[in-house]
């Protein structure tokens, strides 16, 4: 089976991926990774390694750099996808693959996304609104790359924290529709539990 996850970041789609390549043999494409990777001669300029330090690279959305740097992961983030489906489609044979997208792969062309579900099935790691509220804490803490679009909306009243906050709010709301409707099925929050398997994901999945 050829298995992408869709999601937001926190959600569980590299722990999931890496579950799969470790107990079940799949092969696993990661486009944070591959995005690092074409990143990483530039960032160690910056002194910024690692995937964890892309956010740094591309800084916030109240950062001067933040406009042309966000235009770039973008792109980076189309290669990444497009070089990936392109050898998947080459390697017909290999059945066993799971692709662990990007929280912003919802902001790529649409001829792509539909490639990705030609080859893939889509599945969405869903966030309920219980949860929203530690996702944004979780962010606050450890941001993560984020194309933010047009959602960040400063107010004069308040400072960036509570900018951010409000905003990474409607973020969710606005992502986690476009999630659903990219889906081709969808795995509840009871994944996170700790007696949850791979076993018990592929089932649900297929």
């Amino acid at each position: 089976m050829i298995i992408s996850f869709v999601g937001m970041s926190g959600a569980g789609k590299s722990f999931w991926a890496k579950r799969l390549e470790k107990e079940r043999g799949y092969r696993k494409y990661s486009c944070d990774e591959l995005i690092e990777k074409e990143l990483s001669s530039e960032s160690a300029l910056l002194g910024y390694k690692g995937v964890n330090d892309v956010s740094r690279w591309m800084g916030q959305p109240y950062d001067e750099r933040y406009a042309m740097n966000s235009r770039r992961y973008l792109d980076f983030e189309t290669k990444s996808l497009e070089n990936s489906l392109a050898e998947i489609e080459n390697n017909k044979n290999e059945n066993n693959i799971v692709m662990d997208t990007t929280g912003s792969v919802v902001y790529l062309p649409p001829e792509l996304l539909l490639k990705l579900k030609q080859l893939t099935k889509v599945v969405y790691l869903e966030t309920p609104e219980f949860i929203v509220e530690k996702m944004i804490n979780l962010y606050l803490a450890d941001p993560k790359p984020v194309i933010w679009g047009d959602l960040y909306k400063p107010l004069s009243r308040e400072n960036k924290i509570e900018t951010l906050k409000r905003c990474y709010q409607n973020l969710l709301k606005y992502r986690l529709n476009l999630y659903d409707k990219l889906a081709d099925t969808r795995v509840d929050y009871s994944r996170k539990e700790k007696d949850f398997t791979v076993e018990d994901l592929l089932g649900i999945i297929t």
